[in-house]
């Protein structure tokens, strides 16, 4: 059975996580991505850390079902080359600063008089307009300039980075969807288009609620470690031997850890109330489940149909039956033998299996089958290119051996 994107060809020149974390999906669902890398390849390539026989950890993680192609955008041939895939193409994804890609001649502008169905997808971290659109932008700073870091961590304490890289993965997210719906625009009306998003954006759209919060009442949310705004009891609370994690199933709660009089207790009764008298709340049920450990919480809160969990560690976590069970993690075979492991997509639909799944490339894997099977390049043009990017690496060097 074909898969949901089959047929789609997308040329990618994003490069770090908040490209290819979104590319990665467009590939897993069908879509044939031909991941454009300069001679010194993705910068993800070179980040420290485990892997596998010489292969990135971090690059492997967000670039599987690619292939990748080796073409310098500033040498003639290369440009030549990356046009001639255009032509043939249906969206090109990239995640430069703002006026790269004019420079890159790569811009939308530029596309659409080569392929004017083409589709070109932008991400940025700032916007492609404005004030800060020149300056460059990586996670961390993104969730610090729109207000993320302040509302993560405990209170009192300093701001807190996600344990993963949220900013870059919910742009990716976006990009998808933008893509899809440019898509179908396409096939409704036959023209191309500009998908034009940033992370700045993008992580402001996900801080819906702290924002409206804020608009609603003028206060401005702060740091709550695991709490809720709005909600209560919901978080992360201390048992005898460790913690668990509890939603919103109240008065039930009350039952189970024997504490029925806090039902009618004037501070309590209501939501409102409880969120008042937040931290006497919270300092008798913490009382309360320090009378058992956790699991045994856990049996007498699935008895009652609450929402309640453990937290687990990452090794925990591989070995959970439900995520087992789920089929997330994926073993592919990789390029250079043995097998690597990875979380595939949560998308189930018909046809998406891990079978139809590859492991991320090799630097530059694909350049001779892209050129020559796809655009017809002969060995002695793909030689040439290769030739002209060397020159063009070397020069390179050349001056910052000069400049230092």
């Amino acid at each position: 059975m074909a898969l949901p994107l089959s047929g789609l060809r997308i040329v990618d020149l994003s490069r770090a996580i908040a490209g290819p974390s979104g590319s990665q999906i467009l590939g897993d669902l069908g879509a044939e991505i031909i991941k454009i890398e300069p001679p010194e390849g993705d910068g993800n390539r070179r980040v420290a850390g485990p892997g596998h026989k010489g292969e990135n950890f971090y690059f492997m993680a967000y670039n599987r079902n690619k292939k990748s192609v080796l073409l310098d955008l500033g040498a003639p041939l290369g440009r030549q080359a990356f046009y001639d895939l255009v032509k043939i193409s249906d969206v090109v994804y990239d995640n430069f600063r703002a006026g790269v890609l004019g420079r890159l001649k790569a811009d939308y502008e530029s596309l659409k008089k080569i392929n004017p169905k083409i589709i070109s997808c932008s991400i940025t971290g700032w916007g492609n307009s404005g004030p800060m659109s020149h300056r460059p932008s990586l996670d961390i700073n993104i969730l610090g300039q729109t207000g993320f870091l302040s509302i993560t961590g405990t209170p009192g304490g300093p701001p807190t980075k996600p344990g993963e890289a949220i900013g870059d993965v919910v742009t990716g997210m976006y990009a998808v969807i933008g893509v899809l719906a440019a898509l179908n625009r396409r096939h409704t009306t036959g023209e191309g288009c500009k998908v034009d998003l940033s992370m700045l954006e993008s992580v402001m759209a996900i801080m819906n609620y702290s924002f409206t919060y804020y608009f609603c009442s003028g206060i401005v949310p702060k740091a709550m470690g695991s709490q809720h705004l709005g909600l209560i009891p919901y978080g992360v609370y201390k048992t005898k031997d460790g913690y668990l994690t509890l939603g919103t199933s109240w008065p039930r709660v009350a039952r189970v850890i024997d504490a029925e009089w806090m039902i009618e207790d004037p501070r309590f009764k209501e939501m409102a109330d409880r969120l008042e008298h937040r931290q006497e709340f919270n300092e008798i049920l913490e009382e309360r489940l320090s009378h058992a450990n956790t699991e045994d919480w856990l049996n007498l809160f699935e008895t009652e149909d609450i929402i309640a969990g453990p937290i687990k560690t990452i090794d925990q976590v591989v070995e959970d039956p439900q995520v087992q069970h789920q089929k997330i993690i994926l073993k592919l075979d990789h390029p250079l033998g043995g097998q690597v492991r990875l979380i595939g997509c949560p998308l189930k639909m018909d046809g998406i299996t891990p079978e139809n799944y590859i492991a991320a490339p090799l630097l530059g894997q694909h350049t001779e089958e892209v050129l020559g099977k796809l655009l017809g390049y002969s060995a002695e043009k793909i030689a040439s290119i290769k030739k002209e990017q060397d020159e063009r690496t070397e020069e390179r060097k050349s001056h910052v051996v000069k400049r230092r």
